[in-house]
Parts: C-alpha cells; sequence; structure tokens
C-alpha cells in the first residue's frame, strides 16, 4: 500500500449503463492477450468499453487516474493537473467549463525526515509548517509534558496525538507523554484543533528546538491533520510521526541517543489554485454537485470516489433529456480550511432559491471495511460502514428510498462536517456523504482502498435520487 503508478487493463467490475459482463469479459481477455502489464506494484484489470458513465468499471478507472496524478496538496503541480484533468472531462461530456482562481498561502513540501540513532523514521510536517533552518536540526529526543515541561530545552519534545473516535477534548496521560489533545468523532478526527496548538506552543515556550506528535490510529500510518484557514507558521518545526515508530521514539527519548529531524520546503506568501465549474444550462432550476479535490496525499479513497461520481454524474446528465440545469463544481483549498468551496459560495455560488437540491460528495464515500488479524490488516469485500449521509430534513424520505439497504447511509438530519457544513450553513437544500475510512488521511490511501463493486451502488443510489428530486 501507499503511493506509486497504479496501472489498469484487463476486465474487472459491472457496468450500470454498459454491457453485459459476458461481453466486456471477453474484449478484454482479448485486448490484453499477449501484453504484459509493468511498472507498477498494484496491479488490477479493467475494461471499460461500452461500459456507462456511472459503472463500477469506469468510475474505477477515473480514481487510478486521480491517483496517479500525484499528491494533491492545494496549489502543487498535481492539484493543478488534476484542475485541468478535471476541466478537460468535463468539457468532453458537453458542459460549459470555466476555472474560478483563488489565492493562498503555501508551504510547498519537498521532503521530511527523522533519524535516531542511524534509523530514519518516516516523517511529515503539520500545517502550517516551519522547515528547519540551515539543514538537520541534530540534539536529542525527550518526552513532553506541558504541566510539567522541564527538560526540553534545546531538545525535540516528543508528544501523541491521540486517536479515538468516540472522544471529544479530554485530559489523559500514557506513558510519560502529554497525550492532552483528543480528536473529535469519525469523520472530524483529522483536523488540528486549539489543544493540538496549545501542546505545541507550550513546547516552544518551554525551549523545544522542534516537536514531533505521533498521531495514534489503528494502522499504523501517519495520519495527516487538516489545517484552518489562516493558519500561520507553528513557531517551531512539527513533525508528525507513526504509532508504528512509537516503541523506537519511546526508547530514543527515554536513552538520549542522537536524533536528526529534517523538514524541507518553500513557503510561497502568494500562490493560486483553481476550482471547476461545469455548467448544463437548461432552465432556471439547478441541482448542484460538488465535491472537494485536493488532499494531502494520494487520496485515492478519500477524494477518489467523489471525483469519479462528480465526472460520472456530470456525463450522465450530460446524455439525458431534462429541463434542469447544473451545476458541478470541484473545490480545491480542503486541507486548509475549504478555501476553495468558501471562495466559490462568496463569488459564484446560484441564489439558493434556484437550487432543487445541492448534492455533496465528501469524503470515503466508498471505501472498504477492513478487519484486524492476527498477521495484520484485510480487507473485506463489504463498504465501510462509517458512512455518514447528511441532509435537510425535507429530503429524508427521498434518500430514505433511493439509498436503501446500503450500510451506513441512512439519511441524518442536523450532523454537518467538512464542506458540507458551509453549504448547509448557507441555507441550501442539501444532502452529501462523508467519512473517514481505515486508511483516511495516510500515505497508504491506494486504489486497492476502494473498488468498482462499492462505486457503482452509490452511483445507481444519485441517479435515483436526482430523478426524484427532478420529479418532485
Amino acid at each position: 500500500m501507499g503511493a506509486g503508478t497504479f496501472l489498469t487493463g484487463g476486465a474487472l467490475g459491472g457496468s450500470v449503463f454498459g454491457a453485459s459482463r459476458r461481453k466486456r469479459r471477453t474484449r478484454g481477455r482479448r485486448k490484453l492477450r499477449g501484453r504484459a502489464v509493468r511498472g507498477a506494484r498494484l496491479r488490477n484489470a479493467v475494461q471499460i468499453s461500452d461500459a456507462g458513465p456511472l459503472s463500477g468499471a469506469k468510475l474505477f478507472e477515473d480514481v487510478i487516474t486521480y491517483y496517479n496524478l500525484g499528491e494533491h496538496r492545494t496549489a502543487t503541480e498535481a492539484d493543478l493537473k488534476t484542475s485541468q484533468w478535471l476541466a478537460d472531462h468535463l468539457r468532453g461530456a458537453g458542459l460549459a467549463t470555466t476555472f474560478q482562481s483563488f489565492s493562498l498561502r503555501q508551504f510547498f513540501f519537498q521532503q521530511a525526515g527523522l533519524t535516531i540513532a542511524g534509523r530514519r523514521i518516516r516523517a511529515f510536517p503539520l500545517w502550517f509548517p516551519r522547515p528547519t533552518e540551515n539543514g538537520p536540526l541534530n540534539t536529542s529526543l525527550t518526552l513532553f509534558d506541558k504541566e510539567n515541561p522541564r527538560g526540553v530545552s534545546e531538545k525535540i519534545a516528543l508528544l501523541k496525538f491521540p486517536f479515538d473516535p468516540r472522544a471529544t477534548v479530554t485530559a489523559t496521560r500514557t506513558d510519560g507523554i502529554d497525550s492532552s489533545v483528543k480528536t473529535r468523532e469519525g469523520i472530524e478526527a483529522g483536523r488540528v484543533g486549539p489543544t493540538h496548538s496549545e501542546v505545541i506552543n507550550a513546547a516552544a515556550k518551554a525551549g523545544a528546538r522542534a516537536v514531533v506528535a505521533i498521531t495514534e490510529g489503528p494502522t499504523g500510518e501517519i495520519i495527516a491533520l487538516n489545517s484552518p484557514e489562516g493558519a500561520e507558521p507553528w513557531p517551531i518545526p512539527v513533525a508528525l510521526a507513526g504509532p508504528r515508530d512509537e516503541p523506537a521514539l519511546m526508547e530514543a527519548a527515554r536513552s538520549g541517543v542522537a536524533a536528526s529531524l529534517f523538514v524541507d520546503g518553500v513557503d510561497q506568501r502568494e500562490t493560486r489554485a483553481k476550482n471547476v465549474i461545469g455548467r448544463l444550462d437548461r432552465g432556471k432550476e439547478l441541482i448542484v454537485v460538488s465535491t472537494p479535490q485536493s488532499g494531502w496525499f494520494r487520496c485515492a479513497a478519500e477524494r477518489g470516489p467523489g471525483i469519479a461520481l462528480f465526472l460520472g454524474l456530470a456525463r450522465w446528465a450530460s446524455r439525458r433529456a431534462s429541463e434542469t440545469g447544473f451545476l458541478f463544481v470541484s473545490t480545491s483549498g480542503h486541507e486548509l480550511g475549504g478555501l476553495g468551496m468558501k471562495a466559490f459560495l462568496k463569488e459564484l455560488a446560484p441564489s439558493s432559491d434556484r437550487v432543487l437540491c445541492w448534492l455533496h460528495l465528501g469524503a470515503g464515500i466508498a471505501a472498504y471495511a477492513w478487519e484486524e488479524t492476527a498477521t495484520g490488516w484485510k480487507r473485506l469485500r463489504e463498504p465501510d460502514s462509517r458512512r455518514s449521509l447528511m441532509t435537510s430534513a425535507d429530503l429524508v424520505p427521498i434518500l430514505t428510498s433511493s439509498f436503501a439497504g446500503m450500510p451506513g447511509l441512512t439519511p441524518t438530519v442536523g450532523r454537518a462536517v467538512g464542506e458540507f457544513e458551509y453549504i448547509i450553513n448557507a441555507r441550501y437544500r442539501v444532502c452529501g456523504i462523508a467519512a473517514a475510512h481505515r486508511f483516511h488521511h495516510t500515505p497508504a490511501d491506494s486504489p486497492e482502498m476502494t473498488g468498482p463493486e462499492i462505486l457503482e451502488p452509490v452511483g445507481r443510489a444519485l441517479v435515483r435520487t436526482i430523478e426524484a428530486i427532478e420529479t418532485r
């Protein structure tokens, strides 16, 4: 699992509006006969000939393409390529397509690393980063307790950002490390909060030269945390490490062995990112479809399903006779306080009285469930049920019918997370899906976290939802 190129070829998955499985499999075998697929650690076979725009195969192909564009942090080369790719496909589907550019401050991360007693530990900066100046910072690690901060001066403070999906902010301690930072439940778990700031600032005030924070979680991976809008660089460099490295970090902090931290990148105070907007102008009434396009890493199952369903719905909408107009918007800036969505709502969003429904495709819409076994994590065939289908109250009957029997997708009123919160606060009639899957916000979020068989049912349900909204 993790970063790399994911190739497609062959036959996998069903079709919503396409040819029979038997025909597609036969064509897939003919296409692949005699050809070796090389160059990727992860290999899957996807045949999309004659597949409909919301077939599982076509959706999964778009997930893979999105993944292969690179790490999707806002305003990076990969993010700008993503904007162009989305615009090209919307235009190809017949939508009038434009960009909305917005400005931001961004840190263009190049590399980070932590070395303890000659052992390299994987690290990733906490936004907004402060790089280590003039090369690596060479000192030692020490356990940090903000209630008793002595002994941290000129050293790297080691602490934890515990993972507890049931917790609000509470104060506990384990292993002598300050662990007062608790995450909010489920899909709010990946956000920097006031208590993170408190413990980092306390370490800086006590004279620490840097902070290393272990992001506790079930998979052992580093979990990146979203940054609030307008965040300034931390007073000292802050790097995140995964829980799989906790034993080595703890031992290094207790023994006082040499440690070296390196965070490198460019802080650019003024750069630009692009939202993508596609329109089907057919009448006064509109259905809006939105999805975030940016995130910390390659985001295959975090962002990929939303991106794929966004494109699939655009292709589907363009082919059908309807008097309802459609507006599709993909927004960058998600991990930085939802900057792109805020810009769209402020400058270009249609008035709420024109919108029949705003459909928001958030994180983790279709990700596999995983089971922890004695030999490690095992992927299950069913979707992770820890999904939330959030909605305006009057849409509950429609959604109850269109999403019937789908794990976790029972309509919920009064819950608003991520960019859905901005939309509903702007008083739109809205429904949306979001989730934090098992490898959410981690470098291991690769295409194997999702697949055709769990993408396609969501596409079918979204089509049923739009058709029902148009006829009522």
